[in-house]
Formats: C-alpha cells, sequence, structure tokens
C-alpha cells in the first residue's frame, strides 16, 4: 500500500483554499519515500520551508537575513497561539504548550545538521550510502505532523482577511527575482513573453518561497566567507 501523508492530506482538506499548494509538495515527498529514499530529505526541508515562509507573514514575523533554519522555526513557535479559549489559565496554557514544542526546534536543528552532511541531501561520491526506506519514513512521519501542526494552528487562529492584509507581493524580492531570471529562461505563452520569477510566484507560491529561502542562505554564506577571506 502506498505511504500516505495523512496529516497532511487531512490538512488540505480542511482548509482547501489555502493548502492546495501544498498538494505538489506532499506528492512528492510521498514518492520519494516509496521509490527515491535517498532524496526525501529535500522534500522534508521544502515543506518545512514553505511552513515559514507561509506563515510566518501572516503572523507578522520578519525573519532576519541571517537567520538560519532553526532560527526561523523559532521565530515562527514564539509569534503562534497555542493558548485554550475560555479557560481561566489560557496564558499559562499557551506558555506550557510552547515549552512543550520545544521539540520542534530540536528537530529543525537535526534536520538542518543532517542536511549538511554530504550525500544526505547533495554532494557526496557516488560510492557512499545514503537514507534508506526506514530513514525516509521516520522523516515524512515526522514532518507530516509537525508541518501539519503548524498550518492548522496558524490557519484556525487567523480570518481570510488577515491572510489578505499580509500577502507578499511579487516586488518584495527584487533581487532573488532578477536571480532566477537570470538562471532560466523566459516563458512563452501564445506570443506573450513572461519572466520565470513572475510565472513561479504566481503558479506556485510555496515553490517559490523554498527556493527564495535556499537562495537568501547562500547569498549569506557566501557574504560570511567573503568577509573572512577579505579579514
Amino acid at each position: 500500500m502506498p505511504y500516505t501523508l495523512q496529516m497532511l492530506r487531512a490538512l488540505m482538506e480542511t482548509h482547501p483554499d489555502r493548502a492546495e499548494p501544498l498538494r505538489i509538495h506532499v506528492e512528492a515527498l510521498e514518492r520519494s519515500i516509496e521509490i527515491q529514499p535517498a532524496f526525501c530529505l529535500q522534500s522534508v526541508r521544502t515543506l518545512f520551508e514553505a511552513a515559514h515562509a507561509t506563515i510566518g507573514p501572516r503572523l507578522g514575523v520578519t525573519f532576519g537575513k541571517n537567520e538560519n533554519f532553526q532560527q526561523r522555526t523559532r521565530s515562527l513557535l514564539n509569534a503562534m497561539d497555542f493558548s485554550v479559549a475560555d479557560h481561566p489559565e489560557t496564558a499559562k496554557i499557551g506558555e506550557t504548550i510552547t515549552k512543550l514544542l520545544g521539540s520542534i526546534n530540536g528537530a529543525a536543528l537535526a534536520l538542518a545538521e543532517l542536511s549538511n552532511i554530504p550525500n544526505m541531501r547533495h554532494g557526496g561520491s557516488l560510492d557512499w550510502g545514503t537514507l534508506q526506506r526506514q530513514h525516509a519514513l521516520m522523516l515524512g512521519g515526522l514532518c507530516d505532523s509537525l508541518v501539519a501542526f503548524l498550518f492548522d494552528v496558524a490557519w484556525s487562529r487567523t480570518t481570510p482577511e488577515d491572510a489578505a492584509d499580509n500577502q507578499p507581493d511579487y516586488s518584495d524580492h527584487n533581487a532573488f527575482n532578477a536571480y532566477l531570471d537570470s538562471e532560466y529562461d523566459p516563458v512563452e505563452i501564445a506570443g506573450a513573453i513572461f519572466d520565470p520569477s513572475y510565472v513561479l510566484f504566481h503558479l506556485d507560491e510555496t515553490a517559490y518561497d523554498a527556493a527564495r529561502i535556499d537562495w537568501e542562505a547562500e547569498s549569506a554564506a557566501e557574504a560570511t566567507d567573503d568577509k573572512e577571506v577579505a579579514a
């Protein structure tokens, strides 16, 4: 029986208007677990990064350019409301649940560390071992529960009006747009020419944001290396 990310699929059914762009990434992770476990870590990170980039703006979170994967996860958790309504100690409940969810930070750190080991996500020799199906099942289950939980809490506590007010704009990331346009050919449809960045942003904002986060992290790392060389 094919592996299914049950919680993320349930999320898509509960929030069809918001979660549909997740489908392509959910299906990619399910396929990798079944037939290409060596590539599952990339899909897992993409889903976590999609949570950062999608939920953050809707909660008023502004990520710093030099914030790493774990720091973005922590910033997101700190901005979320885990309280229980109609309880005399609702604030304390929210604080305590936030502490309990510190394990998500630990998971984010471990994912970042694992991603940086050659042949786990990229690089490495063709002769080296890599992730197997049992590893992919564990990573997939972790991603399924944590990412679905983050999206569900955020979307359950924000109204459609709130989401519209914080909706990111294509012009917010001109440097990244220029990078994409330099890497990919223009898209021609019925004689009309469109920039690749514009097409990606409007057709799959989740993929756009995940790629942008990776690009910003790589740019920050390169800037740090340049400073060290200059020093």
